[in-house]
């Protein structure tokens, strides 16, 4: 639920899943203390849980701009080791959620403008490889919102970029993957780069189908249409196959309908 509110872009209602979520996990870690004994049917110990659900508040309110709100959470699960009960197997969670909120914190500081932060946030995602996704989308974000110079930050980071664009391991990856070149795209664009911004714009495009993503894939057709008259011919063909295999993909539901009848009759 978490998730498809993050890939919905439903903030509040992010919000609401997540303090739901604390809150049950909140009362099942006060049940297994005084019952320690008796393990929980969870797929994850509830320390995951926890921090999770305060990560999760942070992002939205990050999102919707309430800064200090969003650090309050982050706060939250910086340290869990307060946390009793936490099995030996179980405490590298602890350590996940202190590097989750390092790098959350210089998402903050980012967008509230604190750009001197940049040069050791790209040291971070550099030491944290399975953050530099997410750290991107921030890192585009403020060059598009607030004309941050990030040209020096791609040429640092281009081979672990294009590792990570070469292959997107997993859905829950590809879904920040996508939104990744959704802005990676937008920043293209707003440079000039139309050619880039084409490419990006392309292979983000086939990305949201595969997910059936149909958020990031509005934005995508939004964006690609808004520089269309720019791109080349090569792409603009590849634009156009794109939507004939999501219509083919979308008739196939339809009794007595194909993409092949409905191009003849238009004949």
């Amino acid at each position: 639920m978490l998730k498809l509110a993050f890939s919905n872009e439903d903030w509040t209602n992010m919000l609401k899943l997540a303090d739901r979520l604390y809150e049950e996990s909140a009362i099942l870690y006060h049940y297994q203390l005084q019952q320690p004994r008796k393990k929980t049917s969870h797929s994850r110990p509830l320390i995951y849980y926890i921090g999770y659900s305060q990560l999760c508040k942070g992002v939205a309110y990050q999102k919707l701009k309430q800064y200090k709100l969003s650090r309050d959470c982050i706060e939250k699960y910086t340290d869990l080791s307060w946390m009793r009960g936490v099995e030996e197997n179980e405490k590298y969670i602890i350590d996940d959620f202190r590097i989750f909120a390092s790098g959350n914190t210089y998402t903050v500081d980012l967008m509230e403008g604190r750009h001197s932060v940049l040069s050791e946030y790209v040291q971070y995602l550099k030491q944290h490889r399975r953050e530099l996704v997410a750290g991107m989308i921030t890192i585009l974000e403020c060059a598009i919102k607030k004309d941050l110079y990030i040209e020096w930050v791609l040429a640092d980071l281009s081979k672990e970029l294009e590792e990570i664009e070469s292959n997107p391991d997993n859905s829950t990856s590809a879904r920040y993957y996508t939104e990744y070149l959704y802005l990676f795209s937008l920043y293209k664009y707003k440079q000039g780069d139309y050619r880039g911004a084409a490419e990006k714009n392309l292979v983000a495009l086939t990305s949201s189908v595969k997910l059936e993503d149909n958020t990031a894939f509005k934005k995508l057709t939004a964006l690609f249409e808004s520089f269309r008259e720019f791109v080349s011919t090569d792409h603009e063909q590849v634009y156009k196959l794109q939507l004939k295999s999501i219509l083919e993909g979308v008739l196939k539901n339809e009794k007595g309908i194909s993409f092949s009848t409905i191009h003849s009759g238009s004949n």
